[in-house]
């Protein structure tokens, strides 16, 4: 299938996920790497991804196995290392400008918040996209047949959109910080041409 096929899919799953409502721009988001994780009771789960662990061939999921018996057996040593580490963190952040603090912290307004409701929605592995429609802003989980809504917000919510970071010669990724109502924000990496319009379409800051 094209690209333009790909497409075409995945707003009609997406459409009808969001009961026939139109939509007028659709962005495929990924967790950025340095936003913080949601507390395990709130991760998310999925009706439409959770099968994507049963199209591994026996070898991958032999791979997959072995990686898990291996973190699990370094995960201590991660941890030690987090703790010795965080207060060195801890004094560089400090002895940076309140600009520079705020540029590099991807998440605020804790995890009852909208972006909070946004950002433990993006903890989960799969294709997701953002979906832009006439009264909501909705994240999407895309699975092979369907699509399923995991967070939505009216757009009256969303009180702007800023460009939190980019390479200007690339045009095919940057990440958007999303403002809210109540004060909250959240980073999200967009991929794909199209993430400008999306921005555009919204309030700036």
């Amino acid at each position: 299938m094209t690209s333009a096929g790909v497409e075409a899919a995945v707003r009609t799953m997406v459409t009808t996920a969001l009961g026939g409502a139109p939509v007028t721009h659709l962005q495929p988001v990924v967790r950025h790497s340095q936003a913080p994780k949601p507390p395990k009771q709130r991760r998310p789960r999925s009706r439409v991804l959770s099968g994507a662990g049963s199209q591994l061939s026996g070898g991958q999921r032999t791979l997959a196995g072995v990686t898990g018996f291996v973190a699990w057996l370094t995960d201590p040593l991660h941890f030690l290392g987090e703790l010795l580490l965080a207060p060195l963190r801890g004094l560089r952040w400090l002895c940076r400008g309140k600009e520079k603090r705020r540029r590099n912290k991807r998440f605020a307004g804790g995890w009852d918040s909208t972006a909070g409701g946004l950002g433990t929605a993006m903890y989960i592995q799969g294709t997701r996209v953002l979906a832009l429609g006439q009264r909501q802003v909705s994240l999407l989980y895309v699975g092979e047949h369907e699509a399923e809504v995991a967070w939505s917000a009216p757009r009256e919510e969303v009180t702007g959109v800023e460009f939190a970071d980019w390479d200007p010669h690339n045009e095919q990724r940057a990440t958007l910080r999303w403002h809210f109502r109540d004060g909250s924000w959240y980073d999200v990496t967009a991929r794909g041409a199209g993430w400008k319009q999306l921005a555009d379409a919204l309030p700036s800051r």
